[in-house]
């Protein structure tokens, strides 16, 4: 059985979330029925309908992909949402390799959705620039300055005068103060703030998302942020 975090209403003809779109929700059809579908040039292809018992919205979930459908409520529709935490800990028992494995499955899964709907054109929405940063942080206050907690497997804020598009992986290395032990990490960019955009309050810099964490330094990461109560 599955764990939930809550539920979520919802009225025939209500959009869940749309293609393209970012959110790592896993979702559990209670009751009532969901299309799942995809814009072709400007038509609705509908993939598949969802009833009672299915689950969607896990391909995002495991490999941090914006939605490749749009899912829409046919009738009103009640939605469980599996607790992410419990999602977390059992994906990260997996051995490192098998979950290799999981996301090539994703992959392909996306690679055949794309074929069969009749899309055409690059089909990797990030940049891997290849970019290697190295942050040491002295204090505790200097790593919560930069700790985003509200992004969905935390993330840091990174300083910088020099932007690059949302999408792009880089490639993070950063301590957790009072250790000598350099968390390594890809970290996916999800905002990016120029120079322009910037102000006092909020300096030009990105948001960059953690991916693929080792079970080994996300427990790490959660034990020092559970130390500290805010």
């Amino acid at each position: 059985m599955f764990l939930t975090a809550g539920k979520e209403d919802y009225k025939a003809g209500d959009v869940i979330f749309k293609e393209g779109s970012h959110g790592v929700a896993v979702y559990l059809v209670e009751s009532g029925k969901v299309e799942i579908s995809k814009d072709i040039q400007g038509k609705k292809l509908v993939i598949q309908t969802l009833g009672p018992g299915d689950i969607f919205g896990e391909m995002s979930y495991i490999d941090h992909e914006p939605r490749s459908t749009t899912a829409t409520a046919l009738e009103d529709t009640v939605l469980e949402l599996l607790d992410k935490d419990f999602l977390d800990n059992e994906f990260n028992q997996i051995s490192s390799d098998f979950r290799t494995v999981i996301r090539a499955l994703v992959v392909r899964l996306r690679e055949t959705t794309q074929k069969l709907s009749g899309v055409t054109g690059p089909r990797r929405t990030e940049e891997r620039t290849g970019t290697k940063i190295r942050i040491t942080f002295k204090s505790a206050s200097d790593f919560f300055r930069a700790y985003i907690g509200n992004l969905a497997t935390g993330g840091l804020f990174i300083k910088t005068t020099q932007t690059v598009p949302p999408g792009t992986i880089i490639n993070l290395e950063f301590n957790l103060p009072g250790s000598d032990h350099f968390i390594q990490v890809n970290g996916k960019v999800i905002w990016a703030r120029s120079k322009e955009e910037s102000d006092e309050r909020k300096p030009s810099g990105l948001g960059i998302q953690f991916v693929d964490m080792s079970p080994e330094d996300s427990k790490l990461l959660k034990s020092y942020i559970a130390t500290f109560k805010f």
